[in-house]
């Protein structure tokens, strides 16, 4: 009877929590360094980011007593110093990515994101990443469901 109490307290702590869940354009945030924070709390980063271009589609199931996967679509390309690029290839497999998916132009719309050089491609768990070594970016697709 005493464990009833508890069950109640951590039943509405777990209901409590803030959602992560979010429909975000890197477009409405103000800074470079508010863009990089963001988009690196979603999808981890492998270096630190100079600035990114992103839509970040999460929705967070984490709410309630039985959390259930978290779902996303997350589609970015991101700014790093090139001698940081090796970083985002760790723990990753060559595939073969577009150079320029279809999805591309809209996140990175109003930056100078867009790469102007083929890729190597790789495959990192869900996510399909498009390293542009000479442009120094990294053109990222996070999918979980």
């Amino acid at each position: 009877m005493r464990a009833l109490p508890v069950l109640c307290v951590l039943a509405a702590a777990a209901c409590h929590e803030k959602s992560r869940s979010t429909d975000t354009w890197s477009s409405s945030l103000g800074t470079a360094k508010e863009r990089a924070t963001f988009l690196c709390a979603y999808a981890l980063c492998a270096s630190p980011v100079k600035d990114a271009a992103f839509h970040v589609v999460f929705h967070d199931n984490s709410g309630g007593l039985l959390a259930g996967p978290d779902d996303a679509d997350i589609k970015a390309v991101v700014s790093v110093d090139k001698d940081e690029l090796e970083k985002w290839t760790r723990g990753c497999a060559p595939v073969r990515v577009e150079a320029r998916p279809a999805w591309l132009t809209e996140v990175a719309k109003g930056t100078a994101f867009l790469p102007t050089t083929a890729p190597d491609g790789y495959r990192c768990g869900p996510e399909l990443r498009a390293i542009h070594v000479k442009d120094g970016l990294v053109v990222r697709h996070v999918r979980l469901e």
